[in-house]
């Protein structure tokens, strides 16, 4: 595994890395992301996690890694380092109680994207459930970039007990619930981050309308909390599709490689899945 600090993250060093997991190291802290870098390409897309299997694999982990050639587009794979040396399967890049390192994996991409001359809208933050909430956290930092996700959480405190509290008891074990919820609301809440940064970006919201927890846990607070703060949700782009089978589990490859793909090309077709 190759090391690089973050001062030293330029064009030169990004190429001499291309296809390997880098540890970079950022405030004295380390954190990992895997690059797939491609020759006369000006579009990225970033790639961030859902909860992972540790009986599959180990941190750092890198979700549909193995994907990058069906993308029309240079591909970032960030892991996410709150999870590490824990018993977390997902972190929602909360961080921890003093460091939120969904702000330093912003900066990172949005230091790459500045080093492979990559133009802001032809960035694409890509993930499914933990890593839907990533992907529009970290779009909403990234001005003027696109979010695609699938059944995403838009709340941390209102995924799962277990998880959650698992969280909270890692990262904040001497505060109550109500306290973090007050507290540190922006880390947690989608739309607290948009009325604190006064900016939506764009967002491609692809929810299977038969998965009713994350209809009645994240996708109608979403919209409620919306139109209850008069935030400007045009650049919302909500695709309901129906499969009950599918429950909470994202679109196919082939879904999801189709439509990315179509987005960094900006021809969208609005077809069922």
């Amino acid at each position: 595994m190759e090391t690089l600090n973050y001062e030293d993250i330029n064009t030169k060093a990004l190429w001499k890395h291309n296809n390997q997991v880098v540890k970079i190291i950022k405030e004295d802290l380390d954190f990992y992301i895997k690059l797939n870098l491609k020759e006369n390409n000006d579009k990225l897309v970033v790639f961030s996690n859902g909860a992972y299997d540790p009986a599959k694999s180990n941190p750092p982990v890198f979700m549909r890694s193995k994907w990058h050639e069906d993308f029309n587009a240079n591909c970032l794979y960030i892991d996410d380092r709150t999870i590490h040396n824990t018993q977390l399967r997902l972190g929602w890049g909360v961080g921890t109680k003093e460091r939120h390192y969904l702000r330093d994996y912003s900066e990172i991409a949005k230091t790459i994207t500045e080093q492979l001359n990559i133009e802001n809208n032809k960035v694409v933050y890509c993930g499914s459930s933990a890593g839907g909430f990533m992907s529009m956290y970290l779009a909403t930092l990234h001005k003027e970039s696109t979010a695609v996700v699938n059944n995403p959480q838009c709340y941390v405190d209102r995924y799962d007990k277990t998880n959650v509290e698992k969280l909270y008891k890692n990262i904040f074990p001497d505060y109550s619930r109500d306290y973090i919820k007050k507290q540190f609301a922006v880390r947690i809440s989608i739309t607290s981050l948009f009325r604190i940064q006064k900016y939506v970006p764009k967002i491609y919201y692809i929810q299977n309308r038969l998965c009713k927890t994350d209809m009645n846990r994240h996708y109608t607070p979403f919209c409620s909390f919306l139109d209850k703060y008069n935030i400007n949700s045009t650049n919302i782009k909500f695709i309901l599709y129906n499969n009950k089978k599918m429950g909470h589990n994202p679109i196919s490859r082939e879904s999801t490689v189709d439509f990315v793909n179509q987005v960094l090309e900006n021809r969208i077709a609005m077809s069922g899945f």
